[in-house]
């Protein structure tokens, strides 16, 4: 898989170079400097302050005419991790890798940390690296390598450098503050920068050089990307093999491979995590979706200490349009001027997205995919537990187009959705997700139009209770409307502030024609004392659904949208084309 992916990197990394991998590198944070060497000596250009905004995960690159090269300069003087250093222990307050830059925190200035002896130490170890490896044979062999082909350090241009810092470095800098970096960059030119970072990377770019090995004139050694193998995890060793290291690869392919890890890393950073890999490499944010058909590898990655492949899949058809056209339609017959979400028609697996996302997880969903269950940060436990429920499931669906099953996910987490909005009092937003509900059971299943099923219970019923005399229900749909109807109605008529809307719960979760019959008395002699007795329309459908014996098992839907639909009982009836009051 990486060695798939690797290659199709190099392939476009021949293509476009560094702009490949700087292209959305984010510097850290902090002040940085710019030093031009200038009549045998130095000075200071530009002093540049870089704060990554963190909504739209930029950096202002117009601020100074040099950021490019800040850029440039920043990338080639990292270490790989601060156990690889060029000074260990208290020398690690120094965090680059060749002479050409010195980066620091600025509080080393102020606390002690930072010495004259550290800084001569630092920069002894980068004018003589063997002083660094001569203990440690194999990493030696390997910089030996380097200088053979990068040639020796420029002394006399390290000790004018060295003596710069020195002299400036606590005098000229000193009131800079915080735990934020201070980086000072040598303005020299890009290959002297790759030059540099080569002859510290070759060294240090494997995992551990104890497990390297010399075939021929190569070295082969396990690469420290995703890597973590030592005396404390040899469960990681392949243990059916004379070589027991997981794999190796030679000088060239690792360096390959640590810049594609820096190029998933600067991706993340900037929030573009589902990596495609095709014929080229495209990288997308939660909010971006392909937009033309893919086949190849996906890559789900995240910002950690190092860049984590969360997820890995072969994608074999892609289709950014749905198979059909999804109808998002106002099933409850409610005034759109009360709903909340966009209805019409969608074709686009992304718009899907989007309206399952807003709608039915209240924006929940898309940010926490790959979220800690601990760090979801909604105190709705319905809610929660059903991103938990689905979430992988529609990831699938929506960033790779694997939508196989997903209504019976779907089915379940909306019902529980619903009844959660309902429970909490948020009816506009249960009347949209309950019409998102129908929606995507009319597109996944079939079957007959919702919305004339309900429009036609909800005109028998009209006709029904307009007359005098109590008719008699005809369907267990109609039953089961009926009874959302006098449920919404028992609790309109209490005197609270906010209207006790878990009165509703025992009758959406019903399991049982005789609980919701009980239930109903209940609600009755609870509220009986301000319903009027002229009230016809309330008797006669209040009487219907009392003497009605159900047939079938209970339809949570039809309750539901007997529930959240406008109610009956409040419409006016016109008589001799006069209007009467219900009340």
């Amino acid at each position: 898989m990486l060695s798939q992916a690797v290659e199709v990197f190099k392939k476009e990394y021949k293509r476009y170079d560094d702009a490949l991998v700087l292209g959305n590198y984010i510097p850290a944070d902090g002040t940085y400097v710019v030093v031009k060497p200038e009549n045998d000596g130095f000075i200071i250009k530009d002093t540049v302050d870089i704060k990554l905004d963190k909504k739209t995960r930029t950096i202002d690159r117009s601020q100074s005419q040099y950021m490019d090269f800040i850029y440039f300069a920043d990338y080639y003087s990292k270490v790989t991790d601060m156990n690889k250093a060029i000074l260990s222990s208290k020398g690690k307050v120094i965090q680059g890798n060749n002479y050409l830059s010195f980066i620091i925190k600025k509080d080393s200035l102020t606390n002690g940390k930072l010495t004259v002896e550290i800084i001569d130490k630092y920069y002894s170890y980068l004018e003589e690296p063997r002083l660094k490896y001569r203990k440690k044979p194999k990493a030696l062999a390997l910089y030996e390598v380097a200088e053979e082909k990068l040639g020796k350090v420029d002394k006399n241009r390290l000790n004018k450098i060295k003596l710069w810092i020195k002299e400036n470095l606590f005098k000229s800098f000193e009131e800079y503050t915080g735990k934020d970096y201070l980086k000072i960059f040598f303005y020299y030119p890009k290959e002297d920068y790759k030059k540099e970072s080569e002859r510290y990377f070759i060294p240090n770019i494997y995992n551990n050089n104890a497990y390297n090995q010399k075939s021929g004139n190569n070295i082969y050694g396990l690469p420290n990307d995703n890597m973590g193998l030592n005396s404390k995890k040899p469960y990681l060793e392949n243990k059916t093999r004379k070589v027991k290291i997981p794999y190796l690869i030679d000088q060239e392919e690792v360096m390959y491979q640590k810049k594609f890890f820096d190029y998933l890393m600067n991706q993340a950073s900037s929030g573009k995590v589902n990596i495609y890999i095709g014929e080229e490499i495209d990288s997308l944010s939660n909010k971006e979706h392909k937009d033309e058909k893919f086949s190849g590898m996906f890559m789900r990655i995240k910002k950690g200490k190092e860049v984590e492949i969360l997820d890995y899949d072969i994608i074999s058809n892609y289709n950014p349009k749905l198979d059909g056209i999804f109808e998002y339609k106002n099933i409850l017959g409610m005034d759109y001027a009360k709903l909340k979400a966009s209805y019409g028609n969608i074709k686009r697996l992304e718009t899907m997205h989007k309206v399952i996302n807003e709608v039915l997880f209240s924006k929940f969903l898309s940010s926490n995919y790959f979220t800690e269950p601990k760090d979801i940060s909604t105190n709705d436990n319905t809610l929660k537990s059903n991103i938990l429920m689905c979430r992988i499931a529609l990831f699938n669906w929506f960033f790779k187009g694997n939508g196989k099953n997903i209504w019976m996910l779907l089915n379940k987490a909306s019902l529980s959705l619903v009844k959660g909005s309902i429970k909490n009092g948020y009816m506009t937003k249960a009347a949209d997700q309950f019409n998102l509900r129908l929606s995507l059971k009319k597109y996944f299943k079939g079957g007959e139009e919702m919305a004339d099923v309900i429009l036609e219970i909800k005109d028998n019923l009209r006709s029904k209770i307009s007359q005098k005399s109590t008719s008699c229900i005809e369907s267990d749909r109609e039953y089961f409307f009926a009874v959302g109807q006098l449920v919404s109605f028992f609790i309109s008529r209490s005197k609270g502030k906010k209207k006790p809307l878990s009165l509703a719960n025992p009758f959406i979760n019903a399991k049982g024609d005789k609980v919701i019959k009980e239930k109903l008395k209940g609600l009755y002699k609870k509220y009986n004392y301000d319903i009027e007795s002229y009230n016809y329309k309330f008797k006669g459908l209040y009487a219907m659904v009392m003497s009605y014996e159900l047939n079938n098992d209970i339809d949570e839907d039809i309750i539901i949208a007997g529930f959240l639909h406008s109610n009956l009982l409040y419409e006016r009836t016109e008589i001799n084309g006069e209007v009467e009051d219900d009340e």
